[in-house]
């Protein structure tokens, strides 16, 4: 075992350790014994004092200090491929292209998951030895593939992991890059574990960088925060059910408020006076909405700061209705440039959250 946290460096501490700690939860089937191991990881090998370091690589998907990588599977496929050297017509190649079927023509034993139909192509190519690479190595690694402005920049850090691991740790790694560790383990459980305050501080911040330095001392409990205008609150999200008949099941019978569902991005608005901020679902910033929507936000909006989440779509003025979902992007770029369209940027506001932390809905419809 190597030294207690009070004295280790999460920075220097290996990625093996945490690879290994990703292989023995997946395989676990008790909650209890897999929150325990994590605890028992973060305890061993993390200094409180950069945390962070880890928990952005367990919890990839939360973790908003990076970028975004630009790298769906489609797209990380080819990369690969490039990084390993590859001919595009080998039966690698073909296997990676198209993972969803596990090979060019037949179905695979690991079709459908990215991740294990890359291993099998890694394997054949890596030895089982690790290469070192410490954690905080992968941070800047990942820092840079990030921040790479074009495939071959992205392809030269993925050929860099590929020398630094070996099969295992590079499988774990490209989980991490599609932000999806497939642990079987929920955030809710590993907040928990981390700080009995951590997920309270992260539905108000969305900020896990913050949730890790304020949130060092497990004992010491954290007081509730307020919601900031201009920090992304995790906006209440609808439970997935299979069919209409399983979401009436779920309501008992009750009578209940049911609103149109438009085909728009998801939006939370944060209005202080004339600065006006962007937030998507997934707390990312989107200030590309700013030049067609802040000015109609501060002019009509009549609260000075709050806080109001809905629906951001496209308005086509010469067919009265609404454009076709996907068009939000182009319209906000022609707007940032100054040109006429037909189309413009509109919001379907639902809810708008006050600042003494109380929801009001904007109609109730019957």
């Amino acid at each position: 075992m190597a030294s207690s946290s009070s004295s280790s460096s999460t920075e220097h501490t290996k990625f093996s350790i945490l690879a290994s700690l990703f292989n023995w939860i997946s395989k676990t089937k008790t909650s209890s014994r897999k929150r325990s191991k994590f605890r028992k990881f973060i305890d061993t090998f993390c200094s409180p004092s950069d945390y962070f370091s880890a928990v952005r690589l367990i919890l990839p998907n939360l973790d908003r200090e990076r970028g975004t990588y630009g790298l769906k599977e489609s797209v990380l496929s080819v990369s690969l491929i490039e990084a390993l050297g590859m001919s595009r017509d080998s039966p690698d190649a073909f296997k990676l292209i198209n993972w969803r079927k596990g090979g060019a023509n037949a179905t695979g034993a690991n079709a459908g998951n990215f991740s294990l139909v890359a291993s099998e192509v890694l394997q054949r190519r890596q030895g089982t030895t690790s290469g070192g690479l410490t954690i905080g190595e992968l941070n800047g690694l990942l820092d840079k593939l990030a921040s790479s402005e074009n495939r071959g920049e992205k392809t030269s850090v993925l050929a860099a992991l590929i020398n630094k691991t070996n099969t295992q740790e590079m499988m774990w790694i490209i989980m991490i890059i599609l932000k999806d560790l497939k642990l079987g383990i929920s955030e809710k459980s590993i907040f928990h574990e981390f700080h009995p305050d951590a997920e309270d501080l992260f539905n108000v911040t969305c900020d896990l960088k913050l949730v890790c330095e304020k949130l060092r001392d497990r004992n010491q409990r954290h007081k509730r925060q307020d919601i900031e205008v201009g920090k992304a609150v995790r906006p209440q999200l609808a439970m997935r059910v299979s069919d209409a008949h399983a979401a009436w099941k779920k309501l008992h019978g009750k009578e209940v408020v049911v609103e149109c569902k438009f085909d728009g991005d998801r939006i939370q608005i944060h209005k202080n006076g004339a600065n006006v901020h962007y937030f998507s679902r997934n707390f990312l910033d989107h200030s590309e909405y700013a030049h067609g929507m802040s000015d109609i936000i501060v002019q009509n909006v009549l609260d000075e700061r709050c806080i109001l989440d809905g629906e951001m779509l496209v308005w086509d003025t010469s067919l009265n209705r609404f454009a076709e979902f996907g068009s939000n992007q182009e319209i906000a770029n022609a707007a940032r440039d100054g040109l006429d369209s037909d189309r413009q940027l509109c919001c379907i506001l639902f809810i708008r959250l006050d600042l003494k932390l109380s929801f009001s809905f904007s109609s109730a419809l019957r």
